[in-house]
């Protein structure tokens, strides 16, 4: 990854959709093209990418690239972290579209149970969804409190704490590499390991002799 630039790559995907939906709007406009929706995608996701490319010049002074290098640190962290708690989420999801979905309004289909389960997450609508719970079945109500309860305490006492642990430990080691002598890529650990300069001559391959087709027949 060394050798991988991502603010070319953010750039050149932003130009591509910016191109792309301007030229969906120049349809809508001459009333050849009447998908407004997937100009308004291209367009905005665009904008989005040309605003975050402009942190690349943030880059330049330290005090402001701490941001940028606690991201590029601790997202291959996060993501190894997100795929483990995917699995656990995914099987709250349908657990509770199976079980609640008769008997809750928020868990009717299996996109309406991941929305409830991150508002839940982000503490948001903790006391509707406990009491908008059907009791006409005392076994599911039960089963609700215990589904709830233990969703609850695992994704906001564990799982949003290891999370934040992830990056906070990114944070540090990126302020502990600031505070001291900067850190050597492996990129640039393997090229320091060569002592020879370019112009040593031991770069050089040995001359050989030309040869024409007639040494094949003379062996």
């Amino acid at each position: 990854m060394e050798f991988v630039n991502g603010w070319y790559i953010l750039l050149v995907v932003s130009d591509i959709m910016t191109v792309s939906g301007t030229i969906m709007k120049i349809g809508i406009e001459s009333k050849n093209f009447a998908n407004y929706d997937v100009c308004g995608i291209l367009l905005g996701t665009s904008t989005l990418l040309v605003w975050v490319g402009v942190m690349r010049y943030l880059s330049f002074f330290q005090k402001y690239n701490i941001l940028i290098v606690t991201m590029r640190v601790a997202l291959p962290n996060v993501i190894r972290f997100c795929c483990c708690v995917a699995v656990i989420y995914l099987g709250y999801c349908f657990c509770g579209w199976i079980v609640l979905g008769p008997y809750h309004v928020k868990f009717r289909t299996l996109s309406m149970v991941s929305e409830c389960l991150f508002s839940l997450i982000n503490g948001d609508d903790m006391f509707v969804t406990f009491a908008s719970m059907e009791q006409s079945n005392y076994l599911v109500w039960l089963f609700s409190q215990v589904y709830l309860y233990t969703f609850i305490s695992l994704f906001i006492y564990m799982v949003l704490s290891l999370f934040i642990a992830l990056i906070t430990g990114s944070y540090e080691t990126i302020k502990h590499q600031s505070e001291g002598e900067a850190t050597v890529t492996q990129l640039h650990a393997y090229i320091a390991e060569c002592k020879d300069s370019p112009k040593s001559g031991k770069f050089r391959r040995e001359s050989t002799s030309s040869c024409s087709i007639f040494c094949c027949c003379e062996r």
